[in-house]
């Protein structure tokens, strides 16, 4: 699962290997995409991929992305704005099986993003 959604991950932002800033994809019909950087090194990286309503970013999803191995791994699902921070699936997941359901869930999201926003430019903010 890590290696089929880091796969998905590069088909929709194909040069995320390269983005060093706050990205968006404009788009006419649906919600702009954010994808948004926490901290990059040359090997791996961390991402939140979100859409922004107001103040609110949902669901923002962060992931952390290991070029070199090839992987993407969920860190947290809506984590900085949570009303019930101890609620399993929205706190940081240490747990083998809270953490197999939030991979499943960023693939069903990437499928999602794939089919409404695939070969869309991303523009830096």
């Amino acid at each position: 699962m890590f290696e089929s959604n880091y796969q998905k991950i590069l088909n929709l932002i194909p040069t995320l290997k390269d983005i060093t800033h706050n990205s968006v994809i404009r788009h006419d019909n649906e919600q702009d995409l954010y994808l948004l950087v926490e901290d990059k090194t040359p090997y791996t990286a961390i991402f939140i991929l979100t859409h922004k309503l107001g103040s609110i970013n949902r669901p923002d999803i962060k992931f952390k992305v290991y070029f070199d191995a090839e992987l993407l791994e969920v860190l947290s699902v809506c984590n900085e704005a949570t009303l019930n921070s101890t609620h399993p699936y929205l706190a940081q997941c240490n747990d083998m099986n809270i953490q197999w359901e939030l991979n499943i869930f960023i693939e069903k999201w990437i499928e999602y993003c794939l089919d409404k926003y695939k070969g869309l430019t991303w523009h830096t903010q």
